[in-house]
């Protein structure tokens, strides 16, 4: 008994025709014969008879129905599992504050050309990530800037900046530039002020006179809170998306033009993978600097 033989067992029962099972599955109407009497030698039974031009079920026949449905059923679902399994998987450690919808874009532009499925896991920082890679936990790592791991690759895919954002109603919406004397009494919405990025812009503020800060505990609250006017944030070029300017202000602001940073795959030595690491890579880039031609027209 194997799936042909159960296939076409069925199709004669629901088309109640050899001659239009033959069509449906492609055979000779002999094929089909033959395969049903295949089936019944190796039952012991008959589980066909005719009454007129009808071909009914025998008692035996109405037995194996369900059980040839439900055999069926779990060849081909243990096909499409093994057929899972043969797709490659990448394994992708993200760092914090890149934008989910560039990372879809990039992957659905990669899988017009590759198929390929993915998983993805966040991390506090680059660090962190690059452990992840390290250790084998993820396969590549997006990070900001290289850092030094000896069995690590890396290749730039991009380089950064930060934008300076407000929301549609803040009073510093109507500023054609930002300075820092602008930002006094004026609140900043953080996310990680410990993380060596918002170090960085604490850094650059040095000297603003009653500046108030929010922390919030992710970037989505981080947007949600400045699109609501409750401050202003600088934030890296990679959390915003191409639809930033519906909800959003960007505003130049000189004092951090200087302050950039490379985002950077990493990934190990000799990676038996590597040849789908590079076509991720490309597809990172291509979006991301889609994005950047966005934002800057």
């Amino acid at each position: 008994m194997d799936d042909e033989q159960l296939l076409t067992f069925i199709t004669v029962y629901e088309l109640n025709n050899y001659s239009r099972t033959a069509d449906h599955l492609n055979l000779t109407q002999p094929a089909v014969t033959a395969r049903i009497q295949k089936l019944e030698i190796e039952l012991g039974c008959k589980l066909f008879y005719r009454e007129g031009k009808k071909i009914l079920l025998t008692q035996e026949g109405k037995a194996l129905l369900p059980f040839a449905r439900k055999i069926l059923s779990y060849i081909n679902e243990a096909r499409q599992t093994i057929d899972l399994l043969k797709t490659p998987t990448i394994t992708i450690g993200l760092s914090p504050a890149i934008s989910v919808s560039l990372v879809l874009d990039a992957l659905t532009l990669l899988r017009k050309s590759e198929e390929q499925s993915f998983d993805m896991l966040e991390a506090a920082d680059s660090v962190e990530v690059s452990k992840m890679v390290e250790s084998g936990l993820v396969d590549i790592g997006l990070v900001r800037d290289v850092i030094p791991f000896p069995n690590l690759e890396s290749q730039k895919i991009f380089h950064e900046k930060l934008f300076f954002i407000v929301g549609k109603g803040h009073p510093l919406a109507a500023k054609s530039e930002i300075k820092k004397e602008d930002l006094m009494n004026q609140t900043m919405i953080c996310y990680r002020r410990e993380s060596a990025l918002w170090q960085k812009i604490d850094e650059k503020l040095v000297g603003v006179k009653d500046l108030k800060r929010i922390e919030v505990g992710g970037f989505e609250m981080l947007l949600s809170m400045v699109k609501n006017n409750w401050g202003f944030c600088i934030v890296p070029e990679l959390i915003l998306s191409k639809n930033i300017k519906n909800d959003f202000y960007i505003i130049p602001f000189p004092d951090f033009e200087d302050l950039t940073y490379n985002i950077t795959g990493v990934y190990k030595k000799d990676f038996p993978k590597f040849e789908k690491l590079l076509l991720l890579l490309q597809s990172f880039e291509s979006t991301l600097k889609e994005l950047q031609n966005h934002l800057n027209v």
